[in-house]
């Protein structure tokens, strides 16, 4: 069973907006969750979500990484994922 994130754009319009990018392999809003997310419970969670997302279609995560070699975000986004694979 594939973990499909979901997240409610009523809600959490950024996340959610970063979650469907994810599906045509633009990372730049998964960038722009991330990099929204200051205080460390909201941090975690966007994370979470995304590296769940790289989970399903890595594409983007990969077209980040090349990109921002070095992004410590897409970097936490990675190591989150590869834990939870």
């Amino acid at each position: 069973m594939t973990f499909e994130p979901q997240v409610d754009p009523e809600e959490d319009p950024v996340l959610a907006r970063a979650v469907a990018a994810t599906l045509r392999d633009d990372w730049r809003p998964a960038a722009d969750a991330m990099a929204a997310a200051r205080d460390s419970d909201r941090r975690d969670h966007v994370t979470e979500v995304l590296a769940r997302a790289a989970v399903r279609r890595n594409e983007w995560l990969a077209n980040w990484r090349k990109a921002r070699p070095g992004d410590r975000d897409a970097a936490a986004v990675l190591m989150a994922m590869r834990a939870s694979s």
